[in-house]
């Protein structure tokens, strides 16, 4: 090959080279991943059987596991249990790869259903369901049955001696008695009868929150009177367990007796 056609080669070598890379189109960037939001609820909402006027309280837990953040606007309940359940979070965000823990209380007026809790959000995956179970017990209500141990009793003089003698008063500490009560119950409200041996009389009281009933009431039989200075009782299983107080006064004797006791061994009948 001449000096000349070697130049005339690399430099149309050169020039097919240049034409290729001129000729290419430039490489376009890929589009960005659309954001997800892929919602999930963990957790139980078995309530199981709670008594009308307490609580009980359930947490379950809202996550994201997709790539931007998920808005949570608000819950909904079904089957009739909205107004009996109170959320501690209704509504928010949760951070992509995060996690949102919501305790749900179950507090009973009446009887209980089962339903399903929605999260709405606006999640582009996942489910955002989750069943609810619950039951309501009658509470307080019914006839309860047992006795009641005194833990002391204080009285002065006369009323000391007729009361709280341990030798021959009526109610001396660390002597068990005969309890009943037939109560009924509406939502937070108690009302009903109660003996205290042969005394009898009427009470009413309220569950609070925490399901621990209070009581006020008087009750009379012959020459005694007795009014409840104290009540504070829960229920555990089918029985009642509590402490209580009183004042008893008899016709003929001076002053009062205040009683407080223990319940103890009172069931539903």
């Amino acid at each position: 090959m001449s000096r000349a056609t070697a130049f005339l080669f690399v430099c149309l070598s050169l020039f097919v080279s240049a034409c290729s890379k001129d000729s290419s189109s430039p490489t376009s960037p890929s589009p960005p991943a659309a954001a997800t939001r892929v919602i999930a609820l963990i957790g139980s909402l078995a309530f199981g059987d709670v008594p009308v006027g307490s609580q009980r309280d359930l947490t379950f837990t809202i996550t994201n596991t997709g790539t931007s953040a998920l808005t949570v606007t608000g819950l909904s309940v079904s089957g009739g249990l909205a107004s009996q359940l109170l959320a501690s979070w209704t509504d928010g965000q949760v951070p992509a790869g995060g996690a949102q823990p919501v305790t749900l209380r179950f507090a009973p007026s009446a009887s209980g259903r089962s339903g399903t809790l929605t999260v709405n959000a606006d999640h582009t995956g996942g489910s955002n369901t989750l069943p609810i179970s619950a039951s309501a017990s009658g509470g307080f209500g019914g006839t309860w049955v047992g006795s009641y141990v005194v833990e002391r009793c204080d009285g002065t003089g006369s009323v000391q001696d007729v009361f709280c003698s341990q030798n021959r008063g009526l109610f001396p500490a660390g002597s068990t008695l005969p309890i009943a009560m037939s109560l009924t119950q509406d939502g937070a409200s108690v009302a009903g009868s109660f003996s205290l041996g042969q005394v009898t009389g009427s009470a009413t009281g309220t569950v609070n929150a925490a399901g621990v009933l209070t009581l006020q009431g008087s009750a009379a039989s012959g020459t005694l009177s007795i009014t409840l200075t104290s009540w504070a009782s829960r229920i555990n299983g089918s029985s009642m367990e509590g402490n209580f107080g009183y004042n008893v006064t008899a016709v003929g004797v001076g002053g009062v007796a205040a009683v407080s006791t223990r319940l103890s061994g009172v069931t539903r009948r």
